[in-house]
């Protein structure tokens, strides 16, 4: 079967999710299905079963298809560390920083990404039934289009048939895809005749209001509109770069995540929101701080900038004076600024070098050239206040060891030591991601707040999330089926 593709007229106007539903809908139709995401600029990183480092947006479309996510479903990832610089990953593994401008509008890595795709495409070729590719941001970037790998670029690479979705929801729907269109006349013609159809995503209301616009688009452009989806309520699954918040009229726990400039993997904590009575809040300073039950400080992919970032906002101070009255976790480049001196004379995080950290874990933090990415099971030690939910699975990518003077561990793996407890205080750090995705750690976490407020613990079954995205995942297939020429 030829290959797929969804490209958009901008970003987050649904790309991301339909390719996951058109994965499920070939799956049901007894395909073996491969979500294809040529290059992807993301910050929500997950680790695969060989160690290697991919997007989490291919690992929810690998889901979708009920496959298992590998590297060559994501061959190339772009990890932002300003607005103009890059870690560029090919294959799983960091190859070095890029400027945006040496990265998009020069040919210098132009050999190096066009052979990482071309043999990702050769090995899904060989092992799956169809590809389906997603495209980034919008299909028609007259700036980006001569070194383009990702959108109409990767289509000729592949001979896709190619569907350019809008989001009808926001307006400008019709005008966003004639003017995609007229963009590609004026540079590259060619792209046009690859478009098989245009798809219209969250639609509202009654569809004989819209098919006046439906036939001018078709005669303006000669392309047929191949599907008009409805808005689709209540839809979980996970989102692409998107901070998920939970609010509550009478929350009974309240949780605040300290926004950060370059926060990654935001979706480690979309579990909490699913928790009985559990509001969850990201917070950008003293004026929506409120008085939380507990204070997490998420990863980041420049810890050091960050840090400073909340030194310079007074935001540090804040943590530090909430650190005496409730409990304070840090994930990843979170746990990391909980320590006492961040060590970084090569400059790897930042050009800031040296720093000191918040002091609140007698812990200190050396950031090395190597990455250390890996995906294991976890036990906890004696030490951990979670010790009930168990071990744990997750997976870690970070720059920084961590030496302990005064903590003791919060996990033991094949590989060592994680974490650190304080001593005294409610004070909490991990290298694990994922680590709330285990529903029994999740409920072990907010029973333990919710006894700080003598309030009794959740008891009822445990949150299925897996079984509840794949229930999404059929919902969406069910839809594109009815809705679509697919």
């Amino acid at each position: 079967m030829d290959p797929i593709m969804i490209q958009g007229t901008g970003s987050e106007c649904g790309k991301t999710t339909l390719v996951a539903g058109l994965c499920r809908l070939l799956a049901n139709r007894g395909l073996r299905v491969a979500p294809f995401k040529s290059q992807n600029m993301s910050l929500n990183c997950y680790v695969t079963d060989d160690g290697e480092e991919i997007a989490r947006s291919t690992v929810v479309q690998a889901t979708g298809a009920r496959e298992r996510a590998i590297v060559h479903m994501n061959p190339i990832l772009l990890k932002p560390k300003a607005d103009d610089v890059s870690q560029l990953i090919v294959h799983g593994r960091p190859v070095r920083d890029v400027s945006a401008q040496e990265y998009f509008l020069s040919d210098r890595l132009q050999e190096l990404k066009l052979r990482a795709i071309g043999e990702s495409i050769s090995y899904l070729r060989d092992r799956f039934d169809v590809i389906i590719a997603e495209g980034a941001g919008s299909c028609a970037e007259p700036n980006l289009r001569k070194f383009d790998v990702v959108n109409m670029g990767l289509a000729e690479i592949l001979g896709a048939r190619v569907y350019v979705v809008a989001d009808i929801d926001k307006g400008g729907a019709f005008a966003s895809l004639l003017g995609s269109v007229r963009v590609m006349e004026l540079t590259a013609p060619g792209d046009i005749s690859r478009i098989r159809g245009f798809l219209l995503n969250k639609f509202r209301g009654d569809r004989a209001v819209l098919q006046p616009a439906i036939e001018f688009i078709e005669a303006q452009t000669g392309i047929p509109v191949a599907g008009v989806l409805p808005h689709l309520h209540g839809l979980t699954l996970e989102e692409e770069d998107r901070l998920k918040e939970r609010f509550c009229d009478r929350p009974e726990v309240d949780i605040a995540i300290v926004y950060l400039p370059h926060i990654a993997n935001a979706g480690d904590f979309d579990a909490l929101t699913v928790e009985e009575g559990v509001q969850v809040r990201y917070v950008k300073g003293q004026r929506d701080f409120g008085v939380p039950d507990a204070v997490i400080i998420p990863g980041t992919k420049n810890t050091i900038w960050d840090l400073d970032y909340l030194r310079r906002t007074g935001f540090e101070e804040i943590v530090r004076r909430e650190s005496c009255r409730v409990p304070v976790f840090g994930v990843c480049g979170g746990y990391e600024m909980l320590g006492r001196t961040l060590f970084d004379p090569g400059a790897i995080e930042s050009d800031l070098g040296t720093v000191s950290g918040m002091g609140l874990l007698d812990v200190d933090v050396h950031f090395h050239q190597e990455k250390r990415v890996t995906k294991g099971v976890y036990t906890p030690t004696p030490h951990n206040p979670f010790a009930a939910a168990g071990s744990v699975e997750g997976y870690e990518i970070h720059c920084g060891v961590v030496r302990r003077a005064g903590c003791q561990p919060l996990y033991v793996h094949p590989g060592g030591e994680d974490g650190a407890v304080h001593p005294d205080r409610p004070i909490f750090g991990t290298f694990i991601h994922d680590l709330f995705n285990n529903a029994s750690f999740t409920r072990t976490f907010i029973n333990f707040l919710r006894s700080r407020k003598h309030l009794g613990p959740l008891v009822g079954p445990l949150p299925d999330r897996a079984a509840r995205a794949d229930e999404m995942y059929d919902k969406l297939a069910a839809t594109l089926e009815v809705h679509t020429s697919f």
